[in-house]
C-alpha cells in the first residue's frame, strides 16, 4: 500500500472552480501542488497562475506523470471518462471529489494499480476565491482504503475541514 503525505506531489485534472479552491487551500497549508491539466489549456494556466510551484500541463498524462496524488475535479458525468483516458502508474493515488459517485468510477486507475479516493466537500463553490475563503468548517465525505482515509481525514483537518468517511453505499 503506498503511503501519501504532505510531501506527496498533487495534480489536478479539471481546472475549474472547485479544483482551483482545493488547489489553492492545499497549497497554503504546505501541499505541493505541482500538477494542473484541464480541457482548457487556459484553465490550467489560470489554476497554476493561483499556486507558485504549479505547472499548468497541454495533457492529463503529462499532468499525471508529474504527480503522486492526482485530483479528478471534473464535472460528475465526466470523471469515469476523464479517468479512463489517463496513463496512471501502480503507487499513485486517484481521488474524486463529487459526492454522488462512488469509488467505482475510478476503476481504470485502480486497475493501473492507483489507490482510489473521495474527497467531496459538501458545499457549492461560486468562485475559486470565495471557495478557498468558505473551506474552513466545510463537512468533507471522504471515502478509500485505510491509508487513503487517513491521508484525505488529515488533509481535510488541514484546511481547515470536518472530515466524515462515508461508505460506497
Amino acid at each position: 500500500m503506498a503511503r501519501f503525505d504532505r510531501q506527496s506531489k498533487i495534480g489536478f485534472i479539471g481546472a475549474g472552480t472547485v479544483g482551483k479552491s482545493l488547489a489553492v487551500a492545499l497549497s497554503r497549508q504546505g501541499y505541493q501542488v505541482v500538477a494542473a491539466a484541464s480541457r482548457s489549456y487556459s484553465s490550467a494556466e489560470d489554476l497554476a497562475g493561483r499556486v507558485v510551484g504549479c505547472v499548468a500541463y497541454g495533457t492529463l498524462d503529462e499532468a499525471t506523470a508529474a504527480s503522486d496524488v492526482v485530483f479528478v475535479t471534473t464535472p460528475d458525468d465526466a470523471i469515469q471518462r476523464t479517468a479512463g483516458a489517463v496513463s496512471w502508474r501502480a503507487g499513485q493515488a486517484a481521488v474524486h471529489t463529487s459526492g454522488a459517485l462512488s469509488l467505482d468510477v475510478l476503476d481504470a486507475a485502480t486497475r493501473a494499480g492507483a489507490t482510489p479516493g473521495a474527497f467531496h466537500p459538501l458545499q457549492l463553490f461560486s468562485s475559486p476565491e470565495m471557495g478557498v475563503e468558505s473551506i474552513p468548517g466545510t463537512t468533507f465525505g471522504i471515502e478509500g482504503d485505510a491509508g487513503m482515509t487517513a491521508y484525505l481525514e488529515e488533509m481535510a483537518l488541514a484546511i481547515g475541514g470536518r472530515p466524515i468517511v462515508v461508505k460506497a453505499e
